[in-house]
């Protein structure tokens, strides 16, 4: 026999919960790699406890001319304080090259797979320009937002814990690499001794993606991403510091760096992926079940965790609570057969931070509404209310136009996949005058816009509480990405009685350069190019007020009180509102019925409403467009959208037939909206290699409108009235991905360009002043800025 292989796997509970046992079966089957015949090992390892099943086995790469099988490797984590490590090492190899390459292939996915999670060669990366606008803030108002952007990056580093096990390891790996040597120094120490320029500038550019979404998955599109320098390479990096601190990180993060088992390349629940939010092995069933119980608590999951564990024999279902105390006792519930245990100081580590930072601008807000929406999160993130979270934000949007807007908290809920509990963001940014008046414009004339949107009175707000309206320049944006605008508080109950605030930041907005647009006519690039920010303007704007803004949910209190008039119709099937099915009954919230449709939903529903009102000649108006210019404001806008419903089929799953991004399934959504009127107004043109968007202008009023005004209405009527089941239909409908568009897929994932990473300012104290520190647009320059935000000993 020839060169033999052998593989070793080794599981590391850490917390002495689970029992393993290693089995491996040895099949002496022969295999033809070039002289060699080899045995195939396989090794299969099972939790005595849980049942869960860990399986890794390796095949050499065959001849072409035989059956080719690949290297597969499973990992699944069962818990936050569990740090499963599955290590192989290839022993009696012979050293010649060529067999090396052969090994290398062997341990590979399919290469055609594995492309689409490699990190792209050079990660496009932009500044958040903030200079001029925080030059001419007054020292108080500095004060306040260093503190604020303090508290918000802080609390950022529980979305690396939010997005799988190995992220926290990954970023202390980078910031001590960083922090012992900076870029310079190490470039001259590994290359070209240990990695030549390109498998350098490769490092760089995984860490300036991983940095730019807080954890090793897309924060748009919730898909894993590799670096592309070799592993071995990528480890020899490491060695070179002869650090035993970075060598530990290394054993615990760098085989999860590169693994891409088939539940690791997408975050989801059970087979379709991952999810820190959740035990690995739970169903969707149970967390129904416990959401069930929440509901009849009116118990919100937004900063919570689920997971299960076993006492004494017994399975209890643990909500971990993310709060700065950690000494509240836990609470134990019963429930149509299980055991629920609510407990608190999730994330104590970095709450307190927050709550820190929150303390000190409490000294510096400019006004009572600051102050005690400051002193109800300090409330919330030290005992874990979403009580208090809820009056801060009343206090929030009580605060009208202030020179500084912020916000924190566990707010938006599309990377859960089950769509109910929130990631942790917060952000600081300073008022763009210009713009926010255009904004306040056309709020001040909603009364007059709201009424044109496609649905009956009955289903708009009994009273439009007219919401601020801010165009912003971000200082700081802390979360796992940053969006161009924001309609927030997400609690149903505050916005449909109290209200809410729309933001736009417009430093995210014009973050671009003009190049040539995928998908695109030559004929349309031109003009695409010169008015797609401005266009970009107008559709966040309505967007985000009379899209998220607008449209009422009809609600049964436990007394039976109702929230609109029994009498009133349901255009879709012409009969009286059901008061018992087409209801939100009390403790129900938007999310907790849609679940994980309901993110795509609600900004398919937003989308819909950018495009049907952008055609507006008054609005258009508001924002100085008028005449010719106006005519191609709207034309570009729904061109932006047709080539968004295409570009969303890289964020299509074909292999779990699932959406990996709300916004995209709701945009895919609306172009099959457009294709389906028909008429000629949308056309695609597809080549063996390319796909071309032909929108004909002249019938976006006559046809587009009324098609898309019809579809909003559907949607806007079934979230009314809860109807989960039928929105379903709906969805399942208008995002199914049918065989021509799978194959158009192909052509997307060739031309797809990686998404943008923002370097974003530091702010700190020196001789009572603060400080604006910003860092180069380049990999570097996010590198360094993470380095000096959060120094190693902090």
């Amino acid at each position: 026999m020839g060169a033999g292989i052998a593989l070793v796997a080794t599981l590391l509970p850490l917390d002495g919960q689970h029992e393993v046992n290693l089995s491996h079966l040895i099949l002496n089957k022969k295999v033809s790699n070039l002289k060699d015949e080899i045995d195939i090992i396989c090794f299969s390892l099972v939790c005595k406890r849980c049942n869960l099943h860990y399986s890794l086995s390796s095949f050499q790469q065959p001849k072409q001319n035989t059956k080719s099988c690949n290297f597969t490797i499973q990992r699944y984590n069962y818990s936050s304080q569990t740090v499963q490590s599955l290590s192989t090492s290839i022993l009696n190899q012979q050293q010649n090259n060529n067999q090396q390459q052969t090994m290398t292939a062997a341990l590979n996915i399919d290469q055609a797979l594995l492309k689409e999670y490699l990190v792209p060669p050079e990660v496009p990366i932009y500044k958040l320009d903030v200079k001029e606008s925080f030059k001419n803030l007054t020292p108080k108002e500095k004060l306040y937002s260093h503190h604020y952007s303090q508290a918000a990056w802080w609390g950022s580093l529980i979305c690396l814990g939010q997005t799988s096990v190995e992220s926290q390891h990954i970023f202390d790996l980078f910031q001590r690499m960083y922090s012992l040597k900076n870029n310079d120094a190490l470039k001259a120490t590994v290359i070209p001794s240990i990695v030549t320029e390109q498998e350098y500038s490769d490092i760089l550019q995984y860490a300036a993606q991983f940095y730019g979404n807080m954890g090793n998955y897309l924060s748009f599109g919730d898909t894993k991403f590799i670096p592309r320098t070799p592993k071995e390479k990528f480890a020899a990096v490491v060695a070179s510091y002869n650090d035993a601190q970075l060598n530990q990180l290394w054993s615990q993060c760098g085989d999860l760096i590169y693994s891409l088992g088939q539940r690791e390349r997408e975050l989801g629940l059970e087979e379709n992926g991952l999810s820190t939010y959740y035990s690995p092995d739970i169903k969707r069933s149970e967390i129904e079940l416990v959401q069930k119980f929440m509901d009849s608590q009116k118990i919100s999951p937004y900063n919570t965790r689920l997971f299960k564990k076993t006492v004494d024999g017994k399975l209890i279902y643990q909500l971990l609570t993310a709060s700065a105390q950690v000494t509240k006792q836990p609470e134990n519930f019963e429930f149509e057969g299980i055991t629920i245990q609510i407990t608190y100081g999730d994330w104590s580590q970095y709450m307190e931070k927050v709550v820190f930072h929150l303390e000190q601008a409490t000294q510096y807000c400019a006004n009572d509404n600051q102050l005690n929406m400051t002193r109800k999160y300090i409330d919330s993130f030290k005992h874990g209310s979403i009580d208090d979270h809820k009056d801060s934000q009343r206090w929030w949007i009580k605060d009208i136009s202030p020179v500084v807007e912020t916000n924190i908290g566990f707010i938006e809920s599309y990377r859960d996949p089950f769509g109910v509990r929130g990631e942790f963001e917060g952000f600081v940014s300073i008022v763009n005058k210009e713009m926010s008046k255009k904004l306040g414009d056309m709020i001040n004339e909603a009364t007059k816009f709201i009424p044109l949107l496609p649905w009956p009175r009955e289903f708009e707000k009994d009273v439009f509480k007219k919401p601020d309206f801010t165009s912003l320049e971000v200082l700081t944006f802390a979360s796992s990405g940053v969006p161009a605008g924001i309609n927030i508080p997400n609690y149903d109950d505050i916005r449909q009685s109290e209200g809410f605030k729309n933001v736009s930041l417009g430093n995210v907005i014009a973050a671009r350069k003009e190049e040539r647009v995928t998908f695109i006519r030559d004929e349309d690039q031109s003009l695409f190019n010169k008015l797609m920010t401005e266009a970009f303007e107008v559709q966040v704007a309505i967007h985000e007020s009379f899209g998220h803004g607008a449209g009422k949910l009809f609600t049964k209190d436990k007394d039976g009180t109702l929230n609109f008039d029994p009498a009133t119709k349901n255009p879709l099937t012409g009969q009286p509102i059901d008061t018992d099915k087409e209801v939100y009954h009390a403790g129900a919230t938007y999310d907790s019925v849609f679940k994980s449709l309901g993110s795509a939903m609600e900004e398919c529903r937003a989308e819909c409403a950018g495009v049907y009102l952008c055609v507006n000649q008054e609005i258009l108006a508001l924002f100085g467009h008028k005449g010719q210019n106006a005519l191609d404001i709207f034309f570009v806008n729904w061109l932006i959208m047709a080539r968004a419903g295409i570009c969303a089929l890289e964020f299509y799953s074909p292999a779990s037939k699932s959406w990996k991004q709300a916004h995209m399934q709701g945009r895919y959504a609306i172009l099959q909206v457009l294709l389906r009127a028909g008429q000629g107004l949308v056309k695609l043109d597809i080549t063996n290699d390319n796909v071309l968007i032909s929108l004909d202008r002249t019938k976006i009023e006559s046809v587009g409108i009324p098609a898309i005004g019809e579809f909003l209405k559907r949607i806007m009527v079934l979230k009314a009235t809860a109807n989960v089941v039928e929105a379903n239909k709906l969805f399942d409908d208008y995002t199914a991905v049918p065989e021509d568009f799978l194959k158009l897929r192909e052509i997307v994932l060739q031309q797809k360009k990686p998404r943008k990473v923002f370097v974003q300012a530091h702010t700190y104290i020196a001789n009572g002043e603060v400080v604006l520190q910003e860092f180069n647009d380049n990999a570097v320059g996010v590198i360094e800025s993470m380095v000096t935000r959060f120094p190693v000993g902090n």
